[in-house]
């Protein structure tokens, strides 16, 4: 049985995503921080199910990447998947978070069917079945190589001018490229590019 579990300090998103979950079918067990998560974890032998982990951030006490480290410790295994949630999301922030492992991060406030929608594509990719569309994510085969030396740098966080100081090109050359590699790959923001950068190595 396939199970999404949430984890997050903020009650009244606990109480809400219990809902939306029900309405669309799926059981959803919240927990209210790190360390209580981790209890029912091991002590209920949680870990040997498929799960979705939906975690929070920015919690008091353990954070959601201090928390992801954790159950690393304990051995995630190739059946669950996680999902990072934040309400104060940044790019290195998204970057260190897809780098430690996460399947995705999800800047609140989210569209609920994103959410939902995103964590079926989790639980189908715990199967293997998102692993066919991994070859068309492959940014390198679908940008340019100056759009990718670009984008390359967008993800690292720096700036157009920046950007156009390393590659001796002008500030409206590179948002030129920016917004073509936005149309290009149908993303909004430099979140979303860090999203398909990092996810294709996993």
């Amino acid at each position: 049985m396939k199970t999404v579990y949430l984890v997050d300090d903020d009650e009244i998103i606990r109480d809400a995503l219990g809902a939306l979950f029900r309405s669309r079918g799926l059981a959803l067990q919240v927990f209210a921080d790190g360390p209580a998560f981790l209890a029912a974890w091991g002590g209920r032998s949680l870990a040997r199910l498929p799960a979705c982990l939906l975690i929070d951030v920015r919690m008091p006490g353990m954070s959601g990447l201090e928390l992801l480290a954790k159950l690393k410790e304990g051995g995630l295994a190739a059946h669950h998947v996680v999902i990072f949630l934040t309400g104060h999301g940044d790019i290195p922030m998204a970057v260190e978070a897809l780098k430690s492992g996460a399947y995705d991060f999800l800047e609140k406030p989210f569209s609920d069917n994103k959410l939902v929608d995103r964590v079926l594509e989790s639980l189908d990719y715990v199967d293997g079945a998102a692993a066919a569309s991994s070859e068309s994510r492959d940014l390198s085969t679908r940008l340019t190589p100056r759009e990718y030396a670009i984008a390359e740098r967008i993800v690292a966080g720096q700036t157009n001018k920046q950007i156009g100081d390393a590659l001796f090109i002008s500030v409206r050359t590179v948002e030129v490229h920016r917004a073509r590699i936005f149309a290009k790959l149908e993303i909004k923001s430099a979140i979303g590019l860090a999203q398909l950068w990092v996810a294709p190595h996993h």
